[in-house]
């Protein structure tokens, strides 16, 4: 006789792989459960109360764990959102390590202008130094260039004034010498003077009495009364 019975594939995989474990087939394994099922022997009281026992301990064992199952789901729970976060963490972490990268090059690209630039300065500070020492030199010179300026100026100073007062006393000496001009002048029309007069009274004297030694030499008579 064939007794035939539903089974879901989960099942018939179980029944394939005790009777693959044992060395039997599925109908003999689907057989000895069945006669285990129909002759096993009744449990005592005892033995049901053990197994209720059992059985309440494996509940309560049962609810532990899924209590144990849930906090663990929990705990879980909490460590994938602490993972999330973490996650969000670390690309907030990759952006702003980007984002200080991107900075660190910045820096080394200003540091980098910034050493031409100083570079730069200096070059330009050491040809300004070189500028002031020429600068100095010139200076230097210059200032002593001056000081024979100053003191050609104060020997041509001197020259003037000695000049200045020759001039001076030659302006006196010109005044003198006119003065004497002048006087020699007066003298001269005095004598003039005094040879017409002179003559005059010549004239009107007796023709006996010598002339006189300036008429004599006028006309020639200093031969005859010699």
């Amino acid at each position: 006789m064939r007794v035939y019975a539903p089974l879901d594939d989960p099942t018939v995989e179980e029944l394939d792989q005790a009777a693959t474990k044992r060395g039997i087939s599925r109908a003999q394994i689907i057989i000895n459960a069945i006669d285990y099922y129909l002759h096993q022997p009744e449990p005592s009281t005892e033995e049901l109360d053990l197994l209720r026992i059992s059985l309440d301990q494996k509940n309560s064992e049962l609810d532990q764990s899924r209590i144990k199952l849930d906090q663990a789901n929990s705990d879980m729970d909490q460590l994938k959102l602490q993972l999330d976060q973490a996650r969000i963490n670390v690309d907030q972490s990759n952006i702003e390590a980007t984002n200080i990268r991107d900075e660190l090059e910045q820096l080394k690209t200003k540091y980098s202008q910034a050493t031409s630039e100083t570079n730069q300065r200096w070059e330009e500070t050491k040809g300004l130094k070189k500028e002031i020492d020429r600068l100095k030199k010139d200076f230097e010179e210059t200032r002593s260039a001056n000081q024979h300026l100053k003191d050609d100026l104060l020997k041509r100073q001197s020259e003037t004034d000695q000049i200045s007062k020759l001039r001076e006393e030659l302006a006196i000496a010109k005044t003198e010498v006119d003065k004497l001009k002048d006087s020699m002048k007066v003298r001269d029309d005095d004598i003039a003077f005094l040879r017409g007069h002179l003559s005059q009274i010549s004239e009107k004297l007796p023709k006996s009495l010598p002339p006189s030694q300036e008429e004599a030499r006028a006309k020639s008579w200093w031969q005859f009364w010699k």
